[in-house]
């Protein structure tokens, strides 16, 4: 029987994407390499924006946030995260934990670094890192999950609940943090804060999640299935590419401008706040004595943080503060690393529990 092209043409997606995602990391570090070498078309595609007749300028930036988000919408399978809220327990603890646990790190650390290092060493790096630890959790988490055999079900219920109440958690967390950083770090959280529950975030996150979940109930099971491959594809490249944009605007201002001991405490706070999520989603597994797939699915969703998110709002309100940038992007770089490290320890797990 001969198959349609738009048959072959979900295959091929389908191949390119599972490409994609195997060789994720390495593509991400080509993107910040490519944005410190030749940053050129990052900025112009930056710069590219349209004026529509009554309303603010809307940037390429946005219309790619938009459309990574409408794509994880998507591609949601409701019917296990409605089979998650049978447990609301866990789904509850854990949004606490997300939030709540990186928070109270950056608000101790934005005591004790300045103390240490000096407040000019840690300007913008304190900013960028309580950025990252306000976000909901990683839409990536859960590809990551489903690679170490993990309860996929629990990461996209944390996901999606994560991101739909992350207009009331965000400017709280952000307000929290502020109280321990500098009277201009707390004022950039306060820009940041008024961004994040303003129009803004309800025209470019909450809508195009809607709408995403709008198309998944419209399209059907059936039609979303054989076009996941093509979605994921989508949304990989859609990535890529706002990470290469935004790291074309700090990466060759931090070689102009910045030492190796900024690059090295950046990504420093950026390997504890990931850590820290790992050790986090562990601890709580074992209080609650949920399955080992559980465990997996809170490991790497209290590790990884939605910094596409991070980016476009840094990039919309701080692009003249490269360092807040800089440690978005060491985040986003980083957080993939420890996850795939994660995933290669648990993956001997399982071999030695084979071989027994």
């Amino acid at each position: 029987m001969a198959t349609s092209p738009s048959s072959n043409l979900a295959r091929q997606a389908a191949a390119v994407a599972s490409w994609i995602h195997g060789n994720f990391l390495w593509l991400l570090v080509a993107s910040y390499l490519l944005a410190a070498l030749l940053p050129g078309p990052g900025l112009a595609i930056r710069n590219l924006s349209l004026t529509p007749p009554a309303g603010d300028k809307v940037t390429v930036p946005l219309l790619l946030l938009a459309l990574l988000l409408f794509c994880a919408a998507t591609v949601v399978r409701w019917s296990q995260v409605r089979y998650l809220l049978q447990r609301p327990g866990i789904l509850l603890l854990s949004l606490v934990a997300i939030w709540i646990v990186p928070s109270l790190m950056v608000s101790l650390l934005g005591w004790v670094l300045p103390q240490m290092l000096g407040e000019y060493v840690t300007t913008g790096m304190m900013v960028g890192l309580a950025l990252v630890a306000a976000m909901p959790v990683a839409n990536s988490s859960v590809a990551w999950t489903q690679n170490a055999q993990g309860n996929v079900a629990l990461s996209l219920g944390l996901i999606v609940l994560s991101i739909v109440l992350s207009p009331l958690a965000t400017p709280q967390m952000l307000n929290l943090m502020g109280l321990s950083l500098s009277d201009q770090e707390t004022s950039q959280c306060e820009q940041l804060v008024t961004k994040f529950s303003g129009g803004f975030f309800i025209v470019w996150v909450i809508l195009p999640s809607l709408a995403g979940g709008i198309a998944n109930r419209l399209a059907g099971t059936e039609r979303i299935e054989r076009a996941r491959g093509a979605i994921r594809l989508v949304s990989a490249l859609t990535l890529l590419t706002l990470n290469y944009t935004n790291a074309s605007l700090a990466m060759p201002k931090v070689f102009d401008n910045e030492g190796p001991k900024t690059v090295l405490i950046s990504a420093t706070l950026a390997v504890l706040l990931s850590v820290l999520g790992m050790a986090s989603g562990w601890l709580l597994s074992r209080w609650m004595s949920l399955s080992d797939e559980s465990r997996v699915s809170l490991i790497f969703g209290f590790s990884m943080k939605h910094t596409g998110l991070a980016l476009v709002l840094a990039g919309e309100v701080l692009d003249t503060e490269p360092r807040v940038i800089l440690m978005i992007v060491l985040a986003t770089l980083l957080q993939h690393i420890i996850a795939g490290v994660a995933d290669w320890f648990l993956m001997r797990l399982r071999e030695k529990e084979t071989d027994r």
